[in-house]
């Protein structure tokens, strides 16, 4: 897998870029939007300062991230501004919608964590500019920010996969509904059985690398069928929700391509089984 980790470091920084990029875009095309949906969550002192310190932050950090240049000053900027924002905006927990919005944001945070203990990859500005000493950076830290990385991607898909199984009434309906009528039942179990293993594999750091894979497999199609709508800069909220669950999955897959690329990190069954990784 070592000859796969450069180009996987970076179609992952690109991907966990591309939201914050995008959200930034949304800011600047809707300012008086954005505002307002501030505003209605508390947030009515200094929400124009608010608002430009959100757009500037999404687009340097996204910027830097793309890049891979002072990529893990980016990445922790980044994680500070994804809590702060899924804190306010995302705690409204009876609205299964926005649980599922807390629970990608937390998964996003997992994937920055991975960049963090990695770094950017060779393919970067940072890598290019500071070569070995900036791998070094971030190793008293290293096993903690792979093991929070991977409790909060696996996180969003324990949930996902344990409302499947303890409502498979309602998961088999949303899949007629999205036209997956010839194969339900198989389509409900592989999901069940994609995300539950893959999450276990997560959690535990076994086989973390086909776990991995195998989450990939799975929120590839999922964005595609369930999150079908136009990519274009709209007002509609209905419209901009969906997109940016599909930027949201998009980002997740890229911290699954981390994973992917560098494994579990040392808390994991995979480092007592191969210490030499």
């Amino acid at each position: 897998m070592q000859q796969y980790e450069p180009t996987l470091s970076l179609v992952g920084r690109l991907l966990l870029a591309a939201l914050f990029l995008w959200a930034g875009l949304q800011k600047i095309f809707n300012p008086e939007g954005t505002q307002q949906y501030m505003a209605a969550y508390g947030l009515t002192l200094g929400t124009m300062l608010l608002y430009l310190a959100a757009t500037v932050i999404e687009f340097a950090g996204g910027i830097a991230l793309a890049l891979g240049h002072t990529t893990r000053d980016a990445v922790f900027l980044l994680v500070l501004f994804m809590v702060m924002v899924t804190g306010i905006f995302h705690t409204h927990l009876t609205d299964p919608n926005q649980v599922i919005h807390f629970a990608k944001n937390l998964a996003i945070i997992g994937g920055l964590f991975y960049v963090g203990a990695y770094g950017p990859g060779t393919r970067s500005m940072d890598a290019q500019n500071k070569g070995l000493i900036y791998a070094g950076i971030a190793a008293p830290y290293h096993a903690a920010l792979t093991l929070a990385g991977r409790v909060c991607l696996g996180g969003l898909f324990l949930l996902s996969g344990l409302n499947k199984l303890f409502d498979p009434e309602g998961t088999r309906q949303s899949m007629v509904a999205m036209g997956m009528t010839p194969g339900t039942e198989l389509f409900y179990a592989a999901a069940i059985a994609l995300e539950l293993g893959g999450v276990l594999s997560l959690l535990l750091g076994w086989w973390t690398r086909v776990g991995a894979a195998a989450l990939i497999l799975f929120v590839v199609p999922a964005t595609m069928i369930f999150h079908r709508t136009s990519m274009s800069f709209v007002l509609d909220a209905t419209v901009q929700d969906q997109q940016f669950h599909v930027m949201k999955n998009l980002a997740i897959i890229g911290g699954l391509m981390y994973v992917l690329a560098y494994g579990a990190g040392p808390l994991s069954l995979d480092a007592r089984r191969s210490p030499d990784r």
